[in-house]
């Protein structure tokens, strides 16, 4: 199965380690693109919890801009923006607790 842009309504193909297409990329935000490509560098790839929901964010931020360029006012956008800022929030709750006594 062929990898492809994650901006929403893309289907453009791209390598695995890429977010998006280089037209659908070149739409974001450089301030966006330097947090996404900052936060990647933070995620544990051993496994998918806390360390990723920086990134989870910055990349959630990189595709809904795109969204919103093609289409201010569409809802679902707002829907996956909304799910995706959860899945982060979820993400960081997992992280363990730590003991500063």
């Amino acid at each position: 199965m062929k990898h492809h842009c994650h901006a929403l309504g893309c289907k453009r193909a791209c390598p695995p380690a890429w977010l998006m297409c280089k037209p659908c990329w070149s739409q974001v935000p450089r301030a966006i693109q330097a947090e996404v490509y900052r936060t990647v560098k933070l995620r544990d790839m051993g496994a998918i919890d806390h360390t990723w929901a920086p990134w989870w964010r910055a990349q959630a931020k990189a595709i809904a801009h795109v969204a919103y360029l093609r289409e201010p006012d569409d809802s679902k956008r707002d829907l996956y923006l909304t799910r995706e800022m959860q899945v982060a929030d979820e993400l960081e709750a997992r992280a363990p607790e730590t003991n500063d006594d």
